[in-house]
This record gives C-alpha cells, sequence and structure tokens, in this order.
C-alpha cells in the first residue's frame, strides 16, 4: 500500500487573521471569567474575615458579661453575709 494523500476540499480553514480574533476573543472571555471568580472569592473571604471579627468579639463580650455577673453575684453575697453577721 501506497502513501494515500487526500483533501478536505469541503471544510473550509480560518484564515490566520480569523483564528487570531478568534483566540484574542476566547481569551478575553476567559480573563473576565476568571476576574469574576476571583472577586467573588475575594468578597467569600473578605466576609468570612468580618464573620470571624465579629464572632470572635461577641464571645469576648459574653465573657466578659459573665465575669461581670460572676463579680457581682459574690459582691451581693459578701454583702448579704457581712449583714447577717
Amino acid at each position: 500500500m501506497g502513501i494515500v494523500s487526500s483533501q478536505f476540499n469541503w471544510v473550509s480553514t480560518p484564515s490566520g487573521y480569523a483564528q487570531v480574533t478568534n483566540w484574542r476573543a476566547k481569551q478575553q472571555a476567559f480573563n473576565k471569567q476568571i476576574e469574576s471568580s476571583l472577586a467573588s472569592t475575594s468578597i467569600v473571604f473578605a466576609n468570612a474575615s468580618a464573620d470571624y471579627g465579629s464572632g470572635m468579639s461577641e464571645i469576648a463580650a459574653r465573657r466578659a458579661a459573665v465575669r461581670v455577673q460572676g463579680e457581682l453575684k459574690a459582691k451581693v453575697a459578701k454583702a448579704q453575709l457581712d449583714m447577717r453577721v
């Protein structure tokens, strides 16, 4: 069997300019998609950081409130003992 060479004349090939133009358009679309994805990721991390900060401050406030309430209860108990004696 010999080497067979055939051409597919019915398949049109885009010109070099059309290929470059198509490639640029695809790259621009890809870049916009990546920018959008990065922006949404950045927002997610910013929100997570804010949530973490507010959560930590809420925990600190609760602990401080519990501590102050405990100190007040101790003072009230001590005052009641002092009044009895």
